[in-house]
């Protein structure tokens, strides 16, 4: 199974997301940003790596908030979830074509993809306590 990472981005009460370009694998979904753990590399490393790569800022990355296990056709993965906060704006997006702070009432409209879908569950929870 394939580890993979996501970032808890929030300011104020708005959640950052990012939807996946056209020719990505679930294009059109909207994720929280991240990706595959490399071998060796500590959840931390790797989100930091991913979101240098894929947005373009230099992340601090705090505790575990969530874990999920998801199956897509593709293979299983579990998606980890830590608490991330960054400086400054997005730089680029080369996996995503869009990124967008948004409120949880904002969410209800969108496609999630699958796996984050658990993640956001427990995030929305304590945010509403």
């Amino acid at each position: 199974m394939k580890q993979v990472v996501c970032a808890v981005a929030m300011r104020g009460h708005r959640i950052l997301l990012a939807r996946r370009a056209p020719g990505e694998h679930l294009a059109g979904h909207w994720e929280l940003p991240g990706g595959k753990v490399e071998p060796g590399e500590s959840l931390a490393a790797a989100l930091t790596r991913e979101m240098q790569e894929e947005l373009g800022v230099t992340a601090q990355v705090g505790a575990e908030i969530a874990r999920s296990v998801h199956h897509y056709e593709r293979g299983c993965i579990e998606l980890i979830a830590l608490a991330t906060a960054f400086d400054g704006e997005i730089a680029h997006l080369t996996v995503h074509d869009a990124v967008q702070w948004y409120a949880a009432a904002g969410l209800a409209d969108l496609a999630i993809a699958p796996a984050d879908i658990p993640l956001l569950d427990v995030i929305l929870a304590d945010i509403d306590n």
